[in-house]
């Protein structure tokens, strides 16, 4: 079991870089959509459908960069009351967190996946860029998908002693 973790901690950790780089991209491209339509609109040249397309491409910064932290253990917590109990407390505390993260992401994930099935189904689209949806709601829904999963790694990595990260 052990050396079959060790093969899913890389290959997430693959999937994590190449979405972070995604998520940076996306970002850029937000940046400079934003900016050049800023700068185009005075001069009578707006570009058509910017809001529509940072708020794509923001919804794919956010899911993609999710990711990263639930990898390398980078959320929050309350680190000044967790501190003070006892190490098996902690490690309790710690499981418990991961489950209720695992379930978050794993609804989040099974319910966006079907609002992009019901959406492609009724073949909805973007209003000023007439855009498929489904494909942006299914970028989302796999992003959290894999976070589930990546918690899922977590506590069988702590099951099996291949700690990673904080308690």
């Amino acid at each position: 079991m052990i050396p079959i973790l060790r093969f899913v901690n890389r290959w997430l950790e693959r999937i994590e870089a190449w979405l972070s780089w995604a998520a940076a991209g996306a970002l850029i491209a937000m940046m400079g959509l934003v900016n050049a339509n800023v700068f185009l609109r005075p001069a009578g040249m707006p570009i058509w459908g910017v809001f529509e397309l940072v708020g794509f491409l923001g919804s794919l910064v956010i899911s993609f960069s999710l990711i990263h932290p639930t990898l390398h253990g980078g959320h929050l917590s309350v680190e000044l009351l967790v501190s003070r109990l006892p190490s098996q407390a902690q490690s309790v505390l710690g499981v418990l967190n991961r489950l209720i993260g695992l379930f978050v992401f794993g609804l989040i994930a099974w319910q966006t996946a079907r609002y992009g099935y019901r959406i492609w189904a009724t073949g909805q689209v973007s209003g000023t860029l007439k855009m498929p949806l489904a494909p942006i709601l299914w970028g989302v829904a796999a992003a959290f998908g894999i976070s589930a999963l990546v918690l899922v790694v977590d506590l069988l990595n702590r099951l099996f002693r291949l700690e990673r990260g904080a308690p």
